[in-house]
Parts: structure tokens; C-alpha cells; sequence
């Protein structure tokens, strides 16, 4: 169900109604599968997505093809969205570098800064290894990183540290996401733990998603093919795409365990 926006908790929370229809609220809330403190927002959660109905303290769920069908038109609604709002997008940066160039040589005080455009598309290695590098670079408070997974490059983890360990340096915050499969790697769990005792936070969360980094809470980075980076990257500076990016990062974070855990 992660594919329609459920998170791992709130999947294993829909799944047990199934099996025990009528279960109390609060014997849900204090479920073991729930992060500490997190059981009362994964029920609003299916509540608001109309997975799940409460009715005199107890918690019945909806009919799975309902509910499996609210849920995807929910997602194809949010897709639609973020498509229109790319397209929007292109037309604008488009129409703004005809007229520059259109006037020529802009005057000293009227060059946009480099990143002011709203959505780049990225397409080669070596200017996405670059792109990542001056996003690094500028992150001044806080970055939320998550997506390897499975088996890492050894030239990712080779740009990455050093990335990380110059950002925790400068007193940045990092939050990083990795997928359980990560920890079947030496190099990687290595990695991570360097990252960790340099004041990194690291979860980990049992299955797979979409590589993807928010810095400073103002520019996401998100792969053009969700299940290959090296596909190329959109880096977004609009507001609800960042936005629809950070929010899908902390419902996985809720729902992830700390690295180290076991």
C-alpha cells in the first residue's frame, strides 16, 4: 500500500482492523508498530483518508476495494497536480530566457541569481554530481536526504560523505532515510556510521522508496524515473513541490527505527 502513500505503520494498522474489526482506539494508538508517540497520527491519518471509521471508541475499517480506490485517486490527483504545476512551470522559465534574450546582455543588477529558476531537469552524471555538490555547499541549516538503497554505488558513497561530514562540520542539521537492504553492505553500514558519530541522525525503514533531498526546507531533489537517479533529477525551488517532498519525508521518518537498533 506505501505506492498509494501509506506508510509501513499506518499499512499494518489498516491490515490488523481487517483481521480484528472493532479494535478500541486506544489499543491501536499503543500498538507496538508505531514509533513512540506516533499511533494517534497514523489513526487520524486513515481517518482523514477515509481508510478507517471510528464509532464509540472503536475502529472499524473501510472495504479494501474503497479504500484501495480513494487511495489512488488521492495519488493520481496529487500526480496531476505536480505535472501541471512542471508544465506551468517550463512555459514560464521558457518565456523569461526569451526575453532575456531578447534584450540582450542584461544589466549590471538584473542577473537572476543561478538558482532562482523554479525547476531544473538534470539528465548527465557529471552535472548532477555537481548540482548536488553546490546544493551541499549553500545548506545552511538543515538537509533531509533519503533513497539509497538496495546496491550502492561505491562513487555515490565516495561524494556523499565527504558531503555530509563538511555539512555536520558547519553545524548543519542531517536527517538521512536509508532502506533496510543498505545494511546487507559493510562499506555502506560504515558509511552511515561515520555519518552517525558525527551528529548525523539516520533511520531506517524496512522497504523501499523514491531517492529524494530537501535543503534548507527550499530546494528538493527528486529523480526524473523514481526507481533510477542515475536517469537524471528535477531540482525544484516551488514551494508545493518542496513542500509534497518534505512531508513525504517525515511521514517516512515517523515510521522508520533509529539506525543501530538492530
Amino acid at each position: 500500500m506505501q505506492i498509494l502513500g501509506i506508510t509501513p505503520a499506518e499499512e499494518q494498522t489498516y491490515r490488523h482492523l481487517l483481521r480484528h474489526p472493532g479494535s478500541a482506539v486506544a489499543e491501536i494508538v499503543a500498538a507496538p508498530w508505531h514509533p513512540p508517540g506516533a499511533g494517534a497520527a497514523a489513526v487520524g491519518r486513515l481517518k482523514a483518508l477515509g481508510a478507517v471509521a471510528e464509532s464509540d471508541g472503536a475502529l472499524w475499517p473501510k472495504e479494501p476495494q474503497v479504500v484501495v480506490g480513494l487511495l489512488a485517486e488521492r495519488l493520481l490527483a496529487e500526480l496531476h497536480t505536480i505535472t501541471r504545476g512542471l508544465a506551468q512551470v517550463y512555459t514560464v522559465v521558457r518565456s523569461l530566457e526569451d526575453e532575456a534574450a531578447a534584450a540582450g546582455r542584461p544589466e549590471e543588477g538584473d542577473t537572476p541569481p543561478q538558482d532562482s529558476r523554479l525547476v531544473e531537469r538534470i539528465t548527465g552524471p557529471s552535472a548532477l554530481r555537481a548540482r548536488v555538490e553546490a546544493l551541499a555547499l549553500s545548506t545552511r541549516s538543515e538537509v533531509l536526504a533519503g533513497g539509497l538503497c538496495e546496491e550502492v554505488d561505491p562513487r555515490v558513497l565516495r561524494m556523499t560523505l565527504p558531503l555530509g561530514l563538511r555539512m555536520l562540520a558547519r553545524g548543519v542539521t542531517v536527517r538521512l532515510l536509508v532502506w533496510q537492504s543498505m545494511l546487507a553492505d559493510p562499506v555502506a553500514v560504515a558509511h552511515l556510521r561515520r555519518l552517525a558519530e558525527a551528529g548525523a541522525r539516520v533511520r531506517v525503514l524496512s522497504s523501499s522508496d523514491s531517492p529524494m533531498a530537501v535543503c534548507d526546507g527550499e530546494t528538493a531533489l527528486v529523480p526524473v524515473e523514481p526507481s533510477d537517479i542515475t536517469k537524471g533529477a528535477f531540482v525544484t525551488a516551488e514551494p508545493g513541490m518542496v513542500s509534497t517532498v518534505v512531508n513525504h519525508f517525515e511521514r517516512l521518518w515517523a515510521d522508520a527505527r533509529e539506525f543501530g537498533d538492530g
